[in-house]
């Protein structure tokens, strides 16, 4: 699950990354939608995006380098 906020280039960067590796994900756009919002920051505890959740580990206020990484250490394991 990707938590993203409408023009944010990390958001982007992020979806762009997860599509690129051919990762299945849900988007969830939090820009307008309170409910959403609200779960990202019960979540992650705060309200930067994006947040990204992979098998309940969560990477908060992230990046596609910081995710990149995270998935690589995922896969030497």
């Amino acid at each position: 699950t990707v938590w993203t906020k409408i023009g944010c280039g990390w958001c982007e960067d992020v979806t762009d990354l997860l599509r690129q590796r051919g990762l299945a994900f849900e988007e969830r756009v939090v820009t307008g939608n309170r409910a959403l919002m609200e779960e990202m920051v019960r979540k992650s505890g705060q309200t930067k995006a994006p947040v990204v959740e992979i098998d309940g580990h969560l990477l908060v206020d992230t990046d596609a380098d910081e995710v990149e990484r995270y998935l690589r250490g995922v896969a030497r394991a």
